[in-house]
């Protein structure tokens, strides 16, 4: 039992295993939470505190965003998302698609991306409701003639596959 309790404590340790999965103890404490789950993409069951605690709001907004969100009715942490990686705690503020998930790292065209180049030649931007919202997309794509092309690489992508221009490591305030 005491191999198998070292096995998964490794495995964790190297983000093979999420906390839960290790079966570490259940943490309230976002930082804490993070430092023992050192990667994880969310949060597990492992961690039982508020799914976005406080603090988070005004480590990723101004105050002048939080007024004019509380005035409009805003809750400024349903935007909010976050995860673990190198023990810390790593935050985006998500708009209308998802744009702080996994980045999507294909440079193969689609078959909508060359279906909408065969018709609309040399266009200077593939639109995103061609190239699709399900994965922040870190290229620039257009048509050269009728075939899709990445033009530039908009975001890099951090070691766990994210686009890191989007996150942001924070901390509670201490």
């Amino acid at each position: 039992m005491r191999v198998l309790i070292a096995i998964a404590a490794v495995l964790a340790a190297f983000g093979c295993l999420s906390p839960a999965q290790a079966g570490e103890a259940p943490s309230a404490d976002a930082a804490a939470y993070c430092k023992a789950a050192g990667d994880i993409d969310a949060p597990d069951k492992a961690y039982t505190g508020s799914a976005v605690p406080p603090w988070m709001v005004p480590a990723l907004y101004t105050p002048q965003e939080i007024k004019a969100q509380t005035e409009a009715g805003v809750d400024s942490a349903r935007a909010i998302v976050w995860r673990c990686m190198g023990g810390k705690i790593w935050a985006c503020v998500q708009g209308n698609a998802p744009i702080c998930g996994k980045a999507n790292q294909d440079k193969t065209p689609t078959k909508a991306m060359r279906d909408f180049c065969a018709s609309q030649p040399n266009a200077a931007v593939i639109p995103l409701v061609v190239i699709g919202h399900d994965h922040p997309m870190i290229y620039d794509w257009t048509c050269t003639g009728k075939q899709p092309t990445v033009t530039k690489q908009i975001f890099t992508v951090d070691a766990r596959g994210f686009p890191a221009e989007l996150w942001k490591a924070i901390a509670p305030a201490r």
